[in-house]
């Protein structure tokens, strides 16, 4: 009996090693010759960060679990929002464009206080959800890309922000390695780190101007013409350098997603917070998304409340 029960745990090994993990693919649904674009805007996580529903009269909670919770169902929001365009649309890729705040970091005493966890195992556990996250949407897309800008204010070690290495000297460049490192053996996957104030990200006909935001300085609530005066400077700093010109600022840090004719402003994963609170302010957790069509452009936006 026990020589035919260890014939059948050797056939089964072989079997196993034989038949190897099922490999998923992309497959083309849609003969439309136009290939698109589904872009994410990926601004202003916190991970790590703790709001009790308590100190913001139930408005809002938020911590490491709701976090991951809030990813996943992002993720899977846009896998469902793609399946739907691709009725209409040859959409083939997915670019990702992440401008800062991954982790909640420990810059003021009240974070360090009031955090889930420190901020190294905030780094690594946010970069681990990011990677599950690239990881989840390899399969339903030939290729996806992510643009990781890594210059913040809430990953910085420093007392003030850093212009010099700001975005190496950053846990936000941490994360952004780890996820790169998560999904290094997915074939379709590419992850572009820039560890500087701005990059450059080409769509299709548009050319974003990807950014955290801290640089423009808040002031009675949205500062309108701070963003303005933001796409004046960049364009006339870029003026005479043809592949340095933009047709959009794309930047997170005011947690709250509003489109503007030369500038995109990204919402938060965290919503509401304590701080927030005593200000007066709300602001629901939530993210943006849009398509890039190779010749018409910009397409079909759609704010992710979570």
């Amino acid at each position: 009996a026990t020589g035919e029960a260890l014939e059948i745990i050797h056939a089964l090994k072989d079997a196993i090693k034989t038949s190897g993990p099922v490999k998923m693919q992309y497959v083309k649904q849609n003969d439309a010759s136009s290939p698109c674009t589904h872009v994410l805007h990926l601004s202003d996580i916190h991970y790590g960060a703790v709001t009790d529903k308590d100190e913001v009269d139930g408005f809002g909670e938020y911590n490491a679990a709701i976090c991951e919770a809030r990813i996943k169902k992002l993720s899977n929001d846009i896998i469902d929002k793609t399946i739907v365009q691709r009725h209409g649309y040859n959409v083939p890729n997915l670019h990702i464009i992440g401008t800062a705040d991954y982790i909640s970091g420990d810059i003021h005493q009240e974070l360090s206080v009031s955090n889930e966890f420190p901020a190294p195992v905030q780094a690594v556990r946010c970069g681990y959800a990011l990677g599950a996250m690239l990881a989840m949407f390899a399969p339903h897309f030939e290729n996806v890309t992510a643009d990781f800008v890594t210059l913040d204010n809430h990953g910085r070690l420093t007392k003030k922000p850093q212009s010099t290495q700001g975005g190496m000297n950053n846990w936000g460049y941490i994360v952004a390695e780890i996820a790169s490192q998560h999904c290094k053996n997915i074939g379709n996957v590419n992850v572009r780190i820039h560890a500087k104030p701005t990059a450059l990200v080409t769509i299709g006909p548009e050319r974003y101007l990807a950014f955290h935001g801290h640089q423009i300085k808040g002031w009675a609530g949205k500062p309108y013409y701070g963003f303005d005066r933001r796409v004046a400077m960049e364009a006339v700093k870029r003026m005479g350098v043809p592949e340095q010109a933009f047709t959009k600022l794309v930047f997170g840090h005011f947690h709250h997603a509003f489109n503007g004719d030369l500038w995109m402003m990204g919402g938060s994963m965290s919503g509401t917070d304590a701080f927030d609170h005593s200000q007066g302010r709300h602001s629901k957790p939530h993210q943006t998304s849009w398509f890039v069509h190779p010749k018409h452009g910009e397409f079909d936006w759609t704010r992710w409340w979570l």
